[in-house]
């Protein structure tokens, strides 16, 4: 078969009626033993860590290896692991530097780290210096364009490579860099940067190719092109990290920042930084509910991107001021704040199920792809009961129902089984969502896939089949148990790497019944059809 000619072939015989999970075609990409051989991989036992797939999938996985003699970054790609960050060498796999400096190599390097940009480079964080004197290295930044690293941050320097704020500002010694790789060798720098004064405050930069960092926001700035712009002389009053940050294909970066004038959601990195909804205004930075006397009263969530130009948050509103604050999701598509699931009075965007009202929103479990997003909440029904379940909703569009916990019928797993828990989950542009999930009876675990119009299925579980690629070819073995590096919603679609990518493609932890630990890779689901952009059902 056509290698190129696989993911075409995945996804048709996925989208065929009646494929059941053993089905789904899963393989290993590495593992600990060497008996698992993948082009690029060392022949040798392998110990690894910062296990991740690309946020936009397309087999990008990242390790940070810790086998002695292959100790540093690795990328998968194209079907071959390539090492290309190593200690105490120069060329391809060295810090890249120049001049002088040409000699230095890599002397540390931070955990944590390498995750891929859009299109496949990467960024980490080291410490280079001279190979004869390492207690004057210096600790950076540095990106992967997939044939060099290039260094773009560095601490003590107010140079090309500092924060760009000016002569005498600069990143101090043990500075903590958050990054976040984009598009086109783009990236964003958060650290605490030390000004001429000696004050030490929060900055968000961006790395451009060629050029110099770009500053984009400061805490306590008063400076127009740093701060919030809700009002003349107001300022980022909060510090931030990486975390509270989104970034989308389209190089666009959006955060929930804490101001004097007021809590809010911008869009920075683009010019000024511009508010999308903030806390005490009725104007379109407001509720769009069809109150004028709407407005936000704070507890804004991370926006989570959907479609180039939208997010998805929660944020605590009130109807009127003599009215008390209660939480709605939003949807902002740069003009303004809609209603996605609030308590309404004609219950149009509740839960549309039974007599249902929203009780609580689990504000965290919200993930977001394309025009979908989907969340946990708990509702209230006229009988007094309060069961918890999963909802998704499409942008312009109401809440849909698509499982509940502890209760059978409908919105179960299957006939007789219920949803306990969930634990890693996703949802995909076309509305599927993936789960891990324990359901009873037995509290028997799977991964899971809800798709739209159909029924709950199975796509992977303790006694199916996943492959390994040994030097005597593919070999079937049997999954002892899996797991997931971290629980909770995945979210790829705000520039974050992990278990999966936005072509579907998943990435899972197996410990198989011969071979081990390994990590093994599959596209269950179809939620991009390259013509049909929303996610033609194939």
């Amino acid at each position: 078969m056509n290698p190129r000619l696989v993911p075409l072939a995945i996804a048709l015989a996925l989208a065929a009626p009646g494929v059941d999970a053993q089905s789904v075609p899963w393989r290993a990409v590495i593992g600990t033993n060497s008996s698992v051989v993948v082009p690029g991989l060392p022949s040798v036992a392998r110990a690894y860590g910062d296990v991740l797939l690309g946020d936009v999938g397309a087999g990008q996985v990242g390790v940070r290896m810790s086998s002695s003699n292959y100790v540093g970054y690795w990328a998968f790609k194209q079907g071959t692991w390539t090492q290309y960050m190593k200690e105490g060498v120069t060329g391809a796999l060295g810090p890249g530097r120049s001049g002088g400096e040409a000699a230095h190599v890599f002397v540390d390097f931070n955990s944590g780290y390498g995750a891929a940009g859009f299109d496949g480079q990467r960024a980490f964080v080291a410490k280079a210096g001279s190979p004869t004197d390492t207690v004057n290295a210096t600790r950076g930044v540095w990106r992967w364009d997939q044939h060099n690293n290039i260094e773009i941050a560095r601490v003590l320097t107010d140079g090309p490579l500092g924060p760009g704020m000016g002569i005498d500002w600069s990143y101090a010694p043990g500075v903590s860099f958050g990054v976040r790789s984009m598009n086109g060798g783009r990236a964003i720098i958060n650290a605490d940067v030390t000004s001429p004064t000696g004050l030490v405050n929060r900055l968000l930069v961006q790395s451009l190719p060629g050029q110099a960092n770009q500053p984009c926001m400061l805490r306590n700035s008063t400076a127009r092109e740093l701060a919030p712009n809700l009002i003349a002389g107001d300022t980022f009053d909060v510090s931030w990290d990486i975390s509270a940050l989104a970034v989308t294909p389209g190089n666009r970066v959006y955060g929930a920042f804490g101001a004097s004038s007021g809590d809010g959601i911008w869009e920075v990195c683009n010019g000024a930084p511009r508010p999308r909804a903030a806390s005490g205004r009725t104007d379109a930075l407001g509720p769009d509910i069809g109150i004028a006397t709407a407005q936000f009263t704070g507890s804004f969530t991370t926006p989570r991107p959907g479609n180039e130009g939208n997010v998805y948050f929660f944020a605590n509103y009130r109807p009127s001021s003599a009215e008390s604050s209660r939480t709605g999701l939003f949807w902002n598509d740069g003009t303004s704040n809609r209603p996605l699931a609030m308590n309404d009075a004609a219950n149009a965007y509740g839960p549309h199920w039974l007599d249902a009202t929203w009780s609580s929103f689990t504000t965290g479990s919200l993930m977001s792809a394309g025009e979908w997003s989907a969340f946990v909440a708990t509702v209230r029904t006229g009988d007094g009961a309060t069961p918890s379940g999963l909802w998704r909703v499409k942008a312009g569009g109401t809440p849909e129902l698509v499982a509940l916990f502890d209760l059978r019928g409908s919105y179960g797993p299957e006939a007789d089984r219920t949803w306990s828990s969930f634990y890693a989950r996703a949802i995909l542009s076309n509305g599927d969502i993936l789960v891990s999930a324990y359901t009873n009876p037995n509290s028997e675990y799977a991964l899971w896939l809800l798709k739209r119009g159909a029924a709950p299925r199975r796509i992977l579980a303790a006694g199916q089949s996943v492959l390994i690629p040994t030097a005597s070819g593919l070999v079937a073995d049997t999954v002892a148990s899996f797991s997931f590096d971290a629980s909770g919603p995945a979210l790829y679609g705000a520039g974050e790497d992990s278990w999966i990518g936005a072509d579907g493609s998943v990435l899972i932890q197996v410990n198989a019944a011969t071979f081990g630990n390994v990590r093994v890779m599959a596209i269950p689901s179809n939620p991009v059809d390259r013509i049909f952009k929303n996610g033609f059902d194939a």
